[in-house]
C-alpha cells in the first residue's frame, strides 16, 4: 500500500493537532497506516507481500499481533531469512522494494503481517488461503473422510443437493468431536480425519469446513452418492449359483477322467486282443500238424510289429507299461514254442528278418552316435527303445539257433561214435590182417593170433 503524504494527514487532523503531527512527520519520514490489505493465494503456491518504501534503516516482516516474531528482515548491507520459507530481497530493498515472498503458502501461514521500517508501520497484510472445492464420490453405504486440515476450531456445515441452506452437523475443538444427535452414531474423529459412516442417497450434498476462529470456509467437499455395481441381493443370489456350478464342474472332470481311464483300458484291452488273434493265426492248424501253413509268416511279423508298438506307446505309462512288458514276454514266448521242427521257427521263417534287424541296429546306433566320431547328438528315447527291441530279438533267434546247433552237435557226435565202432569189429573179424585198431592180427600160415 502506497504511503499516505503528509498533506492528506493533515486534512483529516484538527487544527489542535497539526503542530503534533508536523513534529512527527519532522523526526520521522514514516507514512501513517492507513488500512489493512487482504491477500488471497492457492494452497501450496507462492506469494508476495507488498511493501513498498525507500527505507534507510532497518526493515522486517512481523507479527501484526506480536512483534516480536520476526521471519525477515533487511538492513543497509543485506538481507536475511529468519523463518524458513520467508525470503525478502537486497536488491528490491535498494530500490524500496520492501515485499515479503512466501515461497509456498500453507494454512500455518494465515494471519496478518506487519512490514516496519525502524520502529514505523509502513503496510500491514492480511494472508488467507483460497478455499479448495473436491468432488467426491462415495459407494452406498460407504464411508465419507473429511479432511479437517487446520488445527483451529472448525465446524463441518452441511448443504444437501435440494437446499440452499446449510444446517451444522459437527463441531471439532481441540480434538474432540460434537455432533448433532442424528449423526453422532455415523461419525468418528481420527485427527485430522472426520469419517461419516454408511452413507446413502440423502448424504448427497456439499459439506463445508469452516474455520469458526478466522471466519474462513478451509474446503468444501461436492459429494455424490452412486449406487452399487451389485445390489446385495444379485450378490446373494450369485454366490449360490456360482458354488453349484463349480460342484458340477468338479462332478463333471472327476466323470471325465474316470471315463478317460475307461476308454484307455478299453484300447489296451482291444490291442491285446488284436496281438492274440495274431498269435493265433501264425499257430499251425490241426490238420496240419507242426508244419507251417500260409501266412504264418505274415502274422508273425504282424505280431512282431503290434507288440513293438504296444512297448512303445506305453513305455512311460505308470500304469501299463510294466503289464506290456510281461505280455509281450509271454507272446514272444508263444511264438518261441510255435517253431517248426526245421529250426527256424515262426519268430523269424525268413533269412532277411534277422538280418534286418540288425541293419536297423547299426542304422540307430550311426543316428544316436551323431557324425560317427563318438558325439552323441539329439539323442531320442524312441530310437533307444527300438534299438532295444531289436536288440531283444537277435538274442532270442541266437539263443534258439545256438540251442539248434547244439542239438546237431551232439546228433553228429553220437552218430560217428557208431560209424566207428562198427568199422573196428569188422576188421577185427576179417581173414587178413587187421589194422593197428585191431588189438591182435592172425597169421593165415600158422593159425594161431599174435600180439600185433
Amino acid at each position: 500500500m502506497k504511503p499516505t503524504t503528509p498533506s492528506r494527514a493533515m486534512q483529516s487532523c484538527s487544527v489542535h493537532h497539526c503542530v503534533l503531527l508536523l513534529l512527527t512527520l519532522t523526526f520521522t519520514t514514516a507514512p501513517v497506516l492507513s488500512a489493512v490489505c487482504s491477500k488471497t493465494v492457492k494452497l501450496h503456491q507462492p506469494v508476495t507481500l507488498s511493501c513498498e518504501y525507500k527505507c534507510s534503516g532497518s526493515v522486517k516482516w512481523s507479527l501484526f499481533n506480536n512483534r516480536d516474531v520476526v521471519f525477515a528482515g533487511c538492513d543497509e548491507t543485506s538481507c536475511s531469512s529468519l523463518v524458513k520459507g520467508y525470503n525478502m530481497s537486497y536488491d528490491q530493498y535498494q530500490d524500496g522494494d520492501l515485499s515479503l515472498t512466501i515461497t509456498a503458502a500453507d494454512y500455518r501461514m494465515r494471519n496478518t503481517y506487519s512490514c516496519e521500517c525502524g520502529v514505523s508501520e509502513i503496510s500491514t497484510v492480511r494472508l488467507s488461503i483460497e478455499t479448495v472445492f473436491s468432488a467426491v464420490q462415495v459407494k452406498h453405504d460407504g464411508d465419507l473422510i473429511l479432511d479437517l486440515t487446520v488445527p483451529e476450531p472448525v465446524e463441518v456445515i452441511y448443504t444437501s443437493s435440494d437446499s440452499a441452506d446449510g444446517e451444522w452437523i459437527c463441531n471439532v475443538t481441540q480434538h474432540s468431536l460434537q455432533c448433532k444427535a442424528e449423526y453422532t452414531h455415523r461419525t468418528s474423529l481420527r485427527y485430522p480425519e472426520l469419517t461419516l459412516r454408511d452413507v446413502t442417497h440423502s448424504d448427497s450434498g456439499r459439506y463445508t469446513i469452516r474455520d469458526t476462529e478466522n471466519k474462513e470456509d478451509i474446503r468444501v467437499y461436492s459429494v455424490s452418492v452412486t449406487d452399487e455395481k451389485f445390489p446385495r441381493w444379485i450378490i446373494g443370489l450369485i454366490v449360490p449359483v456360482v458354488v453349484i456350478l463349480l460342484v458340477t464342474l468338479l462332478f463333471l472332470c472327476i466323470k471325465y477322467q474316470k471315463n478317460a481311464v475307461h476308454q484307455e483300458f478299453i484300447k489296451v484291452s482291444k490291442q491285446l486282443e488284436h496281438v492274440n488273434k495274431l498269435i493265433q493265426q501264425a499257430r499251425p492248424g490241426k490238420e496240419q500238424g507242426n508244419k507251417r501253413h500260409v501266412g504264418a509268416t505274415e502274422a508273425v511279423q504282424k505280431a512282431e510289429e503290434a507288440m513293438k508298438e504296444l512297448e512303445r506307446r506305453y513305455r512311460e505309462s505308470p500304469k501299463y507299461s510294466e503289464q506290456i512288458k510281461l505280455f509281450c514276454k509271454a507272446k514272444r514266448a508263444e511264438l518261441m514254442e510255435c517253431s517248426g521242427e526245421e529250426g527256424e521257427g515262426l519268430l523269424m521263417t525268413e533269412r532277411g528278418g534277422i538280418m534286418g534287424k540288425m541293419e536297423e541296429v547299426m542304422k540307430s546306433l550311426q543316428q544316436l552316435s551323431g557324425d560317427g566320431a563318438g558325439h552323441l547328438q539329439g539323442t531320442s528315447s524312441d530310437i533307444i527303445s527300438e534299438t532295444e527291441i531289436n536288440l531283444t530279438d537277435i538274442e532270442q533267434w541266437c539263443s534258439q539257433k545256438r540251442a539248434e546247433l547244439n542239438n546237431f552237435r551232439q546228433q553228429h557226435t553220437a552218430g560217428a561214435e557208431r560209424i566207428d565202432t562198427g568199422h573196428h569189429a569188422s576188421l577185427c573179424r576179417s581173414d587178413i590182417t587187421a589194422s593197428p585198431l585191431c588189438g591182435a592180427v592172425r597169421r593165415p600160415t600158422e593159425g594161431v593170433w599174435e600180439s600185433a
